[in-house]
């Protein structure tokens, strides 16, 4: 009887030790691993953040009859205005991302992002 479930045990530790192991999916080279995520992330002021946008919403726009103006812009629910051509700075988690109004019109602002070089076009 001994030697009967020590057979059965044996002939069953074969069977799962032959059963091959499932193949692992291929590596995408375009998705940088943890490691290199870190050294990014550090290059960029080590915030975990660096490439994302802040919510903007615009709230309004003031446009003088000269084609001055101003538009009136909700960034992570703070109510900020931001005159053509001049540039704010951001606090808080984006604190590394600064915003420019490159352009006004009566149907839209454009924004520029700084330093990710993005663009935000709000109508």
């Amino acid at each position: 009887m001994k030697h009967l479930l020590l057979t059965a045990f044996l002939l069953a530790s074969q069977a799962s030790a032959q059963t091959p192991a499932p193949p692992t999916p291929p590596l995408d080279p375009t998705v940088p691993d943890a490691a290199l995520q870190q050294l990014l992330m550090a290059g960029a002021g080590g915030q975990s953040n660096a490439k994302t946008l802040p919510t903007v919403i615009m709230r309004g726009k003031i446009i003088s009859q000269t084609g001055q103006g101003l538009v009136i812009i909700e960034v992570n629910k703070q109510v900020l205005a931001l005159k053509q051509g001049g540039a704010l700075s951001l606090s808080g988690e984006f604190s590394h991302l600064s915003l420019q109004l490159s352009e006004l019109t009566k149907e839209s602002a454009t924004i520029e992002v700084l330093p990710l070089k993005q663009t935000l076009r709000l109508q």
